[in-house]
């Protein structure tokens, strides 16, 4: 599968950045482009080292002179590159370009644009808009200059994208609402998906947007079944189409087989079980509509591969993870709070 790649603009400095281990199987560029599969990472002990992941993602690493109280580096593997910059102790990297002027004087010429982030690790970064468009600048250690790019941890976690969660516009705004028992309020993101639901009612409830012929997504299946099982965990999965440019259009066709089936657990374990093959050949009359307003809500959510999982807090934020769960103690804690 192909590596994601995220795009930032400040000025006339642009940015591409891949990501640090692939877990999912990714949205393509243009239907019609292909690329060779990535490596991909194993499962087991996760790195507690940002640097050891990015070698463990497949990624080769050039070292520069440290610049401004970080050591500077470039990760590069197939098709992808990234300029990185990581304390001494590698407990995350920012991947981004340098600019050379001092933090402070460049936040005081951004003005009303900047909005300040949550102090991570002793780094502080602002969130600045240029009309539509934005960007995520981090203070240098000495303060002089400072980094336009995008912050990752040791489990590959996206630091940026958790600080600026609450900023108005700078993430879509996704409704979840999934009242026990009730037809989701209109516009919420339940209500417009089409999706089967398997595990005990009352169990913290995810979304979990996957591709039939993803592997991601069959593992991170895998991986939660026993928490579903056990009554853990409630999963609403949403099939999408996103691979029909490696697999001949098969994509498509087992989504359409499983939007064929009801909304409940007979979709999800023909999924899992290679049941689907009995609806292959005749999807239902409201397939193709039911798939297109699964990819339509996948859209919204500026969905980037799958496996995707949505869920809301108690408090009524929302909870996202791209990817296979890294941790699956961790995931439960996160989906049931």
């Amino acid at each position: 599968m192909r590596s994601r790649t995220s795009l930032y603009l400040v000025g006339s400095l642009f940015l591409a950045a891949p990501a640090m281990a692939q877990t999912q199987c990714a949205v393509p560029s243009s239907p019609a482009q292909t690329s060779a599969p990535q490596k991909t990472a194993p499962l087991g002990p996760q790195p507690t080292d940002a640097i050891q992941r990015l070698v463990q993602a497949g990624s080769e690493i050039l070292w520069a002179e440290p610049q401004h109280g970080l050591q500077t580096g470039v990760a590069h593997g197939d098709n992808q590159l990234l300029v990185f910059f990581t304390p001494e102790n590698h407990s995350f990297i920012i991947g981004g370009t340098l600019i050379p002027v001092p933090y402070d004087r460049l936040h005081e010429l951004m003005g009303k644009r900047a909005t300040d982030l949550e102090v991570w690790h002793g780094t502080r970064g602002m969130f600045v808009r240029n009309g539509d468009r934005f960007q995520v600048v981090y203070a240098t250690p000495d303060g002089q200059a400072a980094i336009a790019g995008t912050m990752w941890d040791t489990a590959g976690k996206n630091i940026t994208r958790q600080q600026i969660r609450y900023i108005p516009g700078a993430v879509p705004t996704v409704r979840i609402d999934v009242p026990g028992g009730g037809k989701a309020p209109a516009g919420s993101l339940s209500e417009q998906i089409y999706a089967g639901v398997i595990g005990q009612k009352g169990a913290p409830e995810v979304i979990m947007f996957i591709d039939p012929r993803c592997t991601f997504s069959s593992r991170a299946m895998q991986l939660l079944q026993p928490a579903v099982d056990s009554g853990k965990l409630r999963l609403r999965v949403v099939p999408l189409s996103l691979l029909d440019y490696e697999d001949g259009g098969a994509s498509t066709r087992y989504a359409k087989a499983m939007t064929s089936l009801p909304a409940d657990a007979s979709m999800v374990q023909a999924w899992t079980s290679g049941g689907l093959s009995n609806v292959l050949d005749q999807p239902s009359p409201e397939a193709q509509s039911r798939l297109d307003a699964n990819m339509a809500a996948a859209k919204a959510v500026s969905l980037t591969g799958t496996p995707t999982f949505f869920w809301k807090h108690h408090d009524g934020s929302l909870g996202r993870l791209d990817g296979v769960p890294p941790d699956l103690n961790k995931f439960l804690m996160d989906v049931s709070q």
